[in-house]
């Protein structure tokens, strides 16, 4: 979670969204990124769709059975439904960042009955990822989003 920290710092250093993912296989890294969604003006690139994008690749397979996903904050729904689709089954992230109100991204999720065999630890680290989110709203509290 620390590595996704990091991740996260240098998307902030940037300008960019502070979220951070590392993508890990048999305890090493497979992969790991950082969102450039501001910077790159694209709305699809947060860090954990291109953790699995460079993952896939690393492995030549669109498939991460066995892999571990570390997000400093809560993927939202779109990178949820990625993790499904690349079959992560375990995800650890720091905090939540309150897209949806008190609902959890992957309870929402399991409420319309997919992705209910994910297991989600959250927790990890969260006062870093806290830190880093405050920061980044600071900074864009008089800008627009």
């Amino acid at each position: 979670m620390k590595i996704a920290n990091l991740e996260a710092s240098k998307a902030l250093k940037r300008g960019d969204y502070p979220a951070g993912c590392v993508i890990i296989r048999e305890g090493k890294i497979l992969s790991r990124s950082s969102s450039m969604n501001i910077t790159k003006n694209d709305s699809t690139v947060h860090a954990e769709i291109n953790a699995i994008k460079k993952a896939c690749k690393k492995l030549r397979s669109r498939h991460l059975d066995d892999c571990i996903l570390y997000s400093n904050i809560e993927p939202c729904l779109m990178c949820a439904q990625a993790i499904i689709y690349a079959r992560i089954k375990k995800v650890v992230y720091g905090t939540e960042h309150k897209e949806y109100g008190d609902k959890k991204t992957f309870d929402i999720l399991k409420e319309n009955g997919i992705g209910k065999d994910i297991n989600v630890t959250r927790g990890i680290c969260e006062k870093e990822a806290k830190t880093l989110l405050a920061k980044f709203l600071k900074k864009i509290s008089f800008k627009a989003f």
